[in-house]
Formats: structure tokens, C-alpha cells, sequence
């Protein structure tokens, strides 16, 4: 089986690697996707285990098309009855990069009619759309004339954990938190500290990876559990063996938040991520706040509002590198912010800035080292 696994734009790599470690395959590094070769473990495997993919998607038939005739027509040829049956519900998303075929909805539209008009031919009905919450998710990628109609085999994105039952008002990707801490270099041993936590998620995500906690452990339901050959024993037998990968490290990752709401949201997220764990979340404002122990690593996503005046939001920016710079020294400092205007107000030159994607937000991701004394001491 052909697969292919989304993610952000950025992540390619990154991703290539995780699959890498997970599966011992090297997947062919594409735009916001990795491509490799697997059968039904791996697409187990992958759902299960990689934090920083988005889905994980099937290819079921490849072919031509120049215009609707050919669309519909290669996929009528497809045995759709072999996917799921007349009880269950689908839907078809499309994207759509082609002179042939202006309109995404349009080819979704042609699909659609495809599939069900083979079902009222072959058994005489046909199967309903859903488009809030169907059993089976496909997607029709066209590129130019060539037509790629995909499996998703994880239903749901892969952001959703299934550990989050509490939220912010702007909560963070989780996928996209994974990523951060993976750009980190995170080495497991450092305290971690997040001093405006919101809700959790970074805390969360690092806890997991500490761990070794497999991301979506905690999840009821995946687009592969309503297809014909879904292996119930298979994917029983791997969440097995994923839970006695679980480890006993116990790293130190602490978070501070200024609204109460938030600190019970973080704590009993996490819990949900880990009962009994050692994170320690404490109500403080991060500009009242003084290092609680040496050499920490630092992430902060800085609320931003866009209501608030640009002049205001620079000001905050300023005070957030002054409190940096005055009083936590010796840490490093990763920034992860959608306002880049007001992050040039920060005040401290980064050694690293990575351009990432919050759902359709451009935000940047920075390194900020927080050096004692001069970059010339840091050196000797």
C-alpha cells in the first residue's frame, strides 16, 4: 500500500525521521506530506505513535482526467463496495491544483456521484453523505490530470489526543507543540518550564515524550477501525506493546499561568495525559516570576489579541524580552509567536528562527540563548 502522511509545512523532515524511528522505513520527504510503502501494521503504527503527523492517508486509485467525463469515469472503475458498505456514511474533501478543473467542490461533487451511482447500479441503494461526522473519510487530490483518490485512515486529525477536555480560548496545535519540542532539541533531562501555559498543551506533549507515551493512546476511534479489513487483534496487540514501552523517566516540567482557569485546565489535562505525574503548575504571572531552579529551558507561545492596539502588543513584546534578559539568564528561550510584528520588539537577537503555520496563522518560531554575562564570556 502506498501511504501518505500529512503534516505541516516545516515538519517534512522531521516527520521523515519520527516514521523512521517508528517504523524502520525511510519515507520519500514531499510538500506538507511524506510518502513510503506499508501494510495494515504500519498505518497502525503511524496512527498510533507519530506525534507530529496530521493524518495518515491510503492510496486507492490513481489516474488520468482532463475533464469531468474522465473524473467521474476513473471513479466509477474503482471498487468502491470493497471499502465500506451501504449502511455506512462517507464524505469527499478535494484539493485541487490543475487547469482542468476550476472548482474543489465541483470535483468533490463528481466523486461523490461517482461512487454513489456504482453502489445503486451494483446493490440497488445508496450510501449516505455526512459531512460533520461520516465513518469514512476520502480525499480527491488532482494535479494537473492526474487524479489520486485516498483513504484517510485516521478519521479525525491526529492533533486530537484525546487528553484535552478542558481549553483555552486560542488553545495550541498539538501536532504543532510536538514539532516545537522536536526543533527544541529537547534532551529529556532539562527543565522544561512553561511560563504562560494556558492550557497545558506543551506541558502535555512534553510529558508524553518524556515518557515515551504513544500520542493518541488515549483515543476511543480512528477512520481504520470502520473498514472491512480492520484487524481488531492487530491493533489491540500494538497498543499492548505500546504500553510497556511507557517509561519511568520523571522530568521536570513546570508551568505558570495568570488566569486560575487556566492552571485547572493544564493540571487536569495532564492528568489525563498521566495521573500521579510529577508537573508541577502554579498560578503566577510570568513577569512576577524568578527562575525556580537553574538552567531551564524556556517555551512561550504569548497571548496575542488583535483587538488590543499594535502599539500596546510591542509594548508587551518589550517587557517580555526585559524580563528575559534581567532575569533568566543562563536559559535558553524558544518563542513561538503569530504576532511577528511585535515579536521584532522583543529585544534579543535570535540565533535561529523557524517560519511555522498555527492552523492558516504564519507565526515564527525563535531561539533566543539567554547567555550570562557576554556572548564573549559564553565562549571562553
Amino acid at each position: 500500500m502506498k501511504i501518505i502522511v500529512r503534516t505541516f509545512a516545516g515538519f517534512e523532515e522531521i516527520l521523515a525521521k519520527e516514521i523512521f524511528q517508528i517504523t524502520n522505513l525511510n519515507p520519500e520527504i514531499g510538500k506538507r506530506a511524506v510518502y513510503l510503502e506499508g501494510n495494515l501494521e504500519t498505518i497502525y503504527t503511524l496512527n498510533l505513535w507519530c506525534r507530529l503527523a496530521l493524518d495518515v492517508l491510503v492510496e486507492l486509485h490513481h489516474y488520468k482526467a482532463s475533464n469531468e467525463d474522465e473524473l467521474y469515469n476513473g471513479a466509477y472503475e474503482f471498487v468502491w463496495n470493497n471499502e465500506f458498505s451501504i449502511h455506512e456514511t462517507f464524505s469527499i474533501t478535494s484539493v485541487v491544483n490543475s487547469p482542468f478543473f476550476n472548482h474543489s467542490k465541483y470535483a468533490s461533487l463528481k466523486i461523490k456521484d461517482a461512487i454513489v451511482d456504482q453502489f445503486n447500479k451494483k446493490i440497488g441503494k445508496r450510501p449516505s453523505v455526512d459531512r460533520e461526522n461520516p465513518d469514512h473519510k476520502f480525499l480527491v487530490r488532482i494535479s494537473h490530470d492526474q487524479v489520486n483518490l485516498l483513504w484517510n485512515t485516521s478519521g479525525d486529525s491526529l492533533f486530537k489526543r484525546g487528553y484535552r477536555t478542558m481549553t483555552g480560548i486560542a488553545p495550541l496545535n498539538e501536532v504543532l507543540a510536538a514539532g516545537i519540542l522536536n526543533f527544541s532539541g529537547w534532551d529529556l533531562k532539562r527543565p522544561l518550564i512553561d511560563p504562560m501555559c494556558g492550557s497545558g498543551t506543551f506541558l502535555c506533549e512534553a510529558l508524553m515524550l518524556a515518557r515515551n507515551i504513544p500520542p493518541t493512546i488515549k483515543r476511543k476511534s480512528f477512520g481504520f477501525m470502520n473498514h472491512k479489513d480492520y484487524d481488531h487483534g492487530l491493533w489491540e496487540k500494538l497498543k499492548a506493546k505500546s504500553l510497556q514501552e511507557i517509561n519511568n523517566n520523571q522530568p521536570t516540567i513546570m508551568g505558570f499561568d495568570n488566569f486560575n482557569e487556566m492552571i485547572i485546565a493544564s493540571r487536569t489535562n495532564i492528568n489525563n495525559v498521566l495521573p500521579n505525574n510529577n508537573c508541577k503548575i502554579t498560578f503566577k504571572d510570568f513577569f512576577d516570576l524568578e527562575p525556580p531552579l537553574e538552567n531551564p529551558m524556556l517555551i512561550l507561545n504569548p497571548p496575542y489579541n488583535v483587538r488590543i492596539a499594535q502599539e500596546k502588543n510591542h509594548l508587551f513584546y518589550e517587557e517580555i524580552g526585559s524580563r528575559l534578559k534581567h532575569t533568566w539568564s543562563g536559559s535558553d528561550a524558544w518563542i513561538l509567536s503569530g504576532d511577528l510584528e511585535s515579536l521584532k520588539h522583543i529585544g534579543l537577537r535570535p540565533i535561529r528562527r523557524i517560519k511555522l503555520f498555527n492552523g492558516p496563522i504564519e507565526t515564527k518560531l525563535v531561539h533566543i540563548p539567554l547567555y550570562k554575562g557576554s556572548k564573549k564570556d559564553k565562549y571562553r
